[in-house]
């Protein structure tokens, strides 16, 4: 074996400790935002009832006592459910815990979900389950489909089952993790993302009551010619109104955003993941499919526990702690499309076309007739995603799925196997 010269690899030496330093910095100043998230997150919770409670205020004062009968009648409804489901999802989201593969606490242990003691969350307090108000569950609570191969998380060193990842800010892997919110104190998780996202369609609503019922107060605010008999004084309404504005606009764009994922399978962290595992699959001419999309009034069911298999629609106007269809540790999935082998024809159907469902006979010949080689797999299986055949004499299939084996949010890879 020749020597190394180390005269060749002397000038890299001080680019690689400088390579070394920022990376080192940048970690540090990753735990410090961290860490100021995490404490800042009562002062955030606090600011935020703050916020809607002295918008519902100001606007039962200002607002709803100067509306005519005629027009006050038919608005009773949104007087009394918009302020119901926007202080009550708001209390339930910042209570109810996301949900942990693994007990820490006595929050934690407080409610075991499923038939092992090893699944914890919290369902929320005993006067909002949906039982407690005649909601009868279809469903019992448990864990969905076949038990898959549980990871350890090489940064708690606990369980980590699929769609899991850890938070940096909670210090804990979370179950369904979909981020770390500062405005509820916490991760928006398993158990508790029904609520979020419910929250943000109930303030957005009240959001825009506000902004259409009190734009003639709004130019009374600032007219200090007009007269103003309301309680609330002028500045505080026009602060008021210019928040709601601002806070609709926004919080309605993320309930959107947030409804897209949940009506695509997704959270997002995994639409992130999902776009580079479909790029990736299109750039070795496949299909990518996402293992958890059942179609997107499926998965808003799923999300929202309610329809086949689940409680009653109307559970979505009330603010009631309505558990997650599943336990946290497997999840519905959708099957591969089978792609029956085509025979010899001269004409194809455009739905067939549509639906992607015609299967290519280039790549099934260039693999031998529909055989899938030994090597083909080996390779398939380090891609983060697994390929499925369909069938004796359909050949490979295109399509592909996403892999959690594949996948991890840990640094220099996952901790393992959870035995």
């Amino acid at each position: 074996m020749l020597p190394l010269d180390k005269t060749h690899y002397g000038p890299m030496r001080p680019l690689r400790g400088c390579s070394a330093l920022v990376i080192r910095c940048f970690r540090r100043v990753e735990a410090f935002a961290d860490a100021v998230t995490g404490a800042a997150g009562p002062v955030f919770v606090a600011l935020c009832w703050v916020l809607i409670g002295s918008g519902g205020l100001v606007f039962f004062d200002v607002v709803a006592r100067s509306l005519p009968p005629w027009l006050t009648l038919p608005l009773l409804p949104v007087y009394a459910l918009v302020p119901l489901n926007m202080y009550g999802h708001y209390y339930l989201v910042t209570t109810v815990s996301p949900g942990f593969p693994s007990p820490r606490t006595a929050r934690d242990t407080a409610a075991p979900l499923g038939p092992s003691s090893e699944r914890w969350g919290a369902p929320g307090p005993a006067w909002a389950r949906p039982e407690r108000w005649g909601f009868a569950a279809r469903r019992r609570l448990t864990d969905w489909g076949e038990p898959r191969r549980v990871r350890r998380c090489r940064k708690c060193e606990g369980p980590k089952p699929e769609r899991s990842h850890h938070c940096s800010v909670c210090k804990r892997c979370v179950l369904l993790m979909d981020h770390h919110c500062p405005w509820i104190n916490g991760c928006v998780g398993l158990h508790n993302q029904r609520h979020f996202v419910l929250f943000m369609l109930w303030l957005s609503a009240g959001c825009f009551a506000v902004a259409t019922l009190g734009y003639p107060h709004f130019w009374a605010s600032i007219d200090t010619r007009e007269s103003w008999p309301a309680y609330s004084p002028r500045l505080a309404f026009t602060l008021i109104y210019v928040l709601c504005l601002a806070i609709g606009i926004a919080v309605f764009t993320l309930c959107t955003w947030h409804l897209v994922m949940v009506s695509n399978g997704e959270t997002s962290i995994e639409s992130h993941d999902n776009v580079y595992l479909e790029n990736k699959a299109k750039a070795e001419g496949m299909i990518y499919l996402n293992p958890y999309d059942l179609g997107r009034r499926r998965n808003l069911e799923l999300f929202f526990n309610v329809g086949p298999g689940g409680y009653s629609y109307r559970t979505l106007l009330v603010p009631l702690a309505v558990p997650a269809y599943t336990a946290g540790w497997s999840y519905a999935r959708r099957a591969l499309p089978v792609e029956p082998a085509l025979k010899p024809t001269t004409s194809l159907h455009t739905p067939e076309l549509a639906d992607g469902l015609v299967y290519d006979h280039a790549h099934s010949h260039a693999h031998g007739h529909g055989h899938v080689h030994e090597d083909d797999m080996q390779h398939d299986h380090g891609r983060g995603y697994g390929r499925a055949e369909a069938g004796a004499g359909a050949g490979a299939s295109r399509y592909v799925m996403g892999d959690e084996e594949g996948l991890t949010d840990d640094e220099e890879g996952g901790g393992g196997w959870w035995e």
